[in-house]
């Protein structure tokens, strides 16, 4: 558990806040264009989410840092030969598999650029991200590496998308490789959260499945904040919480996720980031959802 204390986020958000919400009459004030301080729960696992709760803390709002699920790793036997290609999907793919000296020149294939990064930082030498989701990733699979190679895929025991059978249907050899699993914490963490609704103005949530956690957190509460979600599987989850304002990056990244965060907590002038907001409660397709008018920004 992240900051192993209770009441979270407190003593460790922005100063001179107080009171629901964890703002001030200051804040309230704010002239034209200035940010709107914010209290923001981090549902994201841990390492991720002291970088997540940092960047919020940079842009003057309080940080509840109490994860929704623990990552544990899983053993698995090492490989018997070279694969042509590895893939991971995650961070976590990347630190908790098997590394060997023989690997780190074959050829890596990301989902996204954090997690080529770590997997840059482990020593491998040829990292190819796909800047994007699953399907960027099956994308740049196909365009760069010949039929039929053979894939390692090192991963979650729970994973988003169907990538080993897609890329089996197109004649690649994949072997996955469960490396990690992410496990529900203590249920008295997220009673804990559930008890202090009231101060929290937002959530940021990075995956499925820490959306369903925290949509069994939010059921029942008429809670009426903002959830930002990393993409719209994520945000798909929670389309069953009444009163809730969702929102998803139009790209699954941090960074994106920040940025959206920080436009939102503007006053709505001069904004300039793009938005998508889908109305809680329904079960129809996000696209029914009500685009607002803004610009998008790379902030990749």
């Amino acid at each position: 558990m992240a900051n192993g204390a209770w009441p979270p986020g407190r003593g460790s958000g922005a100063e001179g806040r107080g009171g629901p919400g964890g703002q001030t009459g200051e804040a309230g004030d704010s002239s034209e264009g200035s940010e709107v301080a914010m209290r923001i729960w981090v549902t994201r696992t841990a390492p991720g989410n002291q970088v997540t709760a940092t960047r919020l803390k940079e842009l003057g709002h309080e940080v509840v840092d109490v994860p929704v699920l623990d990552v544990c790793g899983i053993e698995t036997e090492p490989l018997r030969t070279l694969p042509d290609a590895i893939v991971f999907t995650s961070g976590n793919g990347v630190r908790h598999h098997p590394l060997s000296a023989e690997l780190l020149d074959v050829p890596v294939f990301t989902v996204g650029d954090a997690t080529g990064e770590i997997a840059a930082r482990a020593g491998y030498r040829d990292v190819r991200s796909a800047q994007g989701d699953i399907v960027d990733l099956q994308r740049l699979i196909l365009k760069e590496l010949p039929r039929p190679s053979r894939l390692v895929h090192f991963g979650g025991r729970d994973v988003a998308g169907q990538l080993t059978r897609f890329m089996r249907n197109f004649g690649y050899l994949v072997d996955r490789r469960i490396v990690y699993a992410a496990e529900a914490v203590a249920v008295r963490w997220l009673l804990e959260v559930r008890s202090d609704l009231a101060s929290i103005d937002g959530i940021v949530v990075h995956s499925p499945r820490a959306a369903e956690r925290v949509a069994r957190v939010l059921t029942g509460t008429w809670w009426k904040g903002k959830v930002w979600c990393i993409s719209q599987a994520c945000a798909l989850k929670l389309t069953g919480v009444r009163g809730i304002s969702l929102h998803f990056t139009a790209r699954p990244s941090d960074a994106a996720l920040i940025e959206m965060v920080r436009q939102d907590g503007l006053l709505r002038t001069a904004t300039r980031a793009s938005i998508r907001l889908l109305p809680a409660g329904i079960d129809c397709p996000p696209q029914v959802g009500e685009i607002l008018n803004l610009k998008a920004t790379d902030v990749r």
